[in-house]
């Protein structure tokens, strides 16, 4: 059962909710699982390969089903019960997860088979990351809380992702990545075991006047709401020419700090401080008007802390300026995500949910090369400088963009009850 409402911290007050907190604890663990995962493939893979090329190859194997099944998800995944669909794609998930372990144990597993693996993770991902998203607003009972339950979902993914990889260099270290993934399999009963105790009331979604839409009509809410396409496309930018400065890591570390893979991990630890505290900072936020500010506000911020950080020339340096890098890039993210659950309709919000992980996730390897290419170019500062500049473009031009749409954004949170009076004088 969940904590008295009384007894909780504003910040994690969500929690207060049942099906939320039995969520959140799930979701605590399965997310070191799933960094622990992260870390023993990519390990797996460079010590098959000795190659950096087959690292990007297995990311783009893994990411490209979510972009490519974008129709297909957004159109089904609203005529299931999310409770269903979670519990199928998270025991696939726990099933693909224990085969790369017995793989990886007999002495079986090779390149050829976890591209297949990736393959098959990354299709069912692409149902069961839209879902997860999609099923926080069913799971809280006072529509306040929403905003915080999905910053909370995000410190509990940054948090892992300083926890994971450290339990993961221990495990590889002693007894070999094999036990990474069966750790990752036996996460999933966590989450199995907090969806079949969730209840939520209701039939799955469905249009106004109870017709079904066809999926050319679904896609035509981003027309019927402009503000929908600015922010999709404002984080598919980010995720294009930002979020891959992730992979220039090794580059920045080695090639412009001359230093090893300790400092790169110093590097990841920074910006994941930066991104966890910017996680707390958003679940602290009482309501969600505004968030259409906050998000440009954070994207060029984003944008400006990349070209600064490209700059680094000390480790220690390098450190002070990754934070903010972690900080904006998350505060961007939620308030983007946060925004489309807030003024999104439920018939729509898979579709929603679906686009924005394709635009975060699905999309950043097609980045991550197209960076890497212009780093061999013009240098690994000066690709993060280029990126950076871009979206500091992109965040100026879609301000001007959603300015436009301040009314229609002021009466669509009008209509869903919010209040706007000291909400927004305070987020001014």
């Amino acid at each position: 059962m969940p904590i008295k409402s009384k007894k909780l911290p504003h910040i994690i007050r969500s929690l207060r909710n049942r099906n939320y907190s039995l969520f959140f604890a799930s979701l605590c663990i399965s997310q070191v699982g799933l960094w622990m995962q992260r870390v023993a493939m990519g390990w797996l893979v460079y010590r098959l390969t000795d190659s950096t090329g087959a690292l990007g190859v297995i990311d783009f194997i893994g990411a490209v089903p979510t972009v490519i099944l974008i129709p297909l998800t957004g159109y089904l995944l609203p005529k299931f019960d999310p409770r269903s669909v979670l519990l199928v794609t998270q025991s696939l998930l726990m099933s693909s997860a224990a085969l790369l372990g017995a793989l990886t144990l007999t002495g079986y597993a090779s390149y050829t088979w976890l591209l297949q693996i990736a393959l098959v993770m990354g299709v069912i991902n692409a149902f069961d990351s839209p879902i997860r998203q999609s099923i926080v607003v069913k799971l809280v009972d006072h529509k306040e809380d929403v905003s915080n339950a999905v910053a909370l979902n995000s410190s509990v993914f940054n948090a892992a992702r300083l926890i994971g990889p450290s339990i993961a260099g221990v495990v590889i270290g002693r007894v070999g990545e094999g036990v990474c993934f069966l750790l990752n399999a036996a996460s999933y009963f966590a989450t199995i075991f907090a969806v079949k105790a969730i209840k939520i009331t209701g039939a799955p979604e469905k249009a106004a006047g109870g017709k079904r839409e066809s999926l050319l009509e679904r896609f035509r809410v981003l027309r019927r709401f402009p503000p929908f396409a600015y922010v999709l496309t404002l984080v598919s930018i980010a995720g294009v020419f930002g979020v891959p400065y992730l992979a220039l890591m090794p580059a920045m570390a080695r090639t412009v700090l001359g230093g090893t893979s300790r400092t790169m991990g110093l590097l990841l630890m920074a910006v994941g401080v930066g991104a966890l505290a910017g996680s707390l900072l958003m679940a602290a936020r009482k309501s969600p008007v505004g968030l259409d500010r906050w998000a440009i506000r954070c994207s060029l911020a984003f944008g400006v802390s990349v070209s600064i950080f490209a700059l680094s020339r000390s480790v220690g340096m390098a450190m002070i300026l990754g934070a903010p890098v972690g900080f904006f890039m998350v505060t961007a993210l939620i308030s983007c995500n946060t925004f489309l659950q807030t003024m999104v309709d439920d018939e729509h919000r898979s579709l929603m949910m679906s686009l924005y992980v394709a635009a975060v996730t699905g999309i950043a390897p097609v980045g991550s090369i197209i960076i890497g290419q212009l780093a061999e170019m013009i240098g690994t500062s000066g690709a993060l400088c280029v990126s950076g500049m871009i979206c500091v473009a992109a965040s100026l031009y879609f301000s001007r963009k959603l300015d436009s749409c301040r009314t229609m954004i002021l009466r669509n949170l009008k209509a869903r009850g919010f209040p706007l009076k000291d909400g927004f004088r305070w987020e001014k």
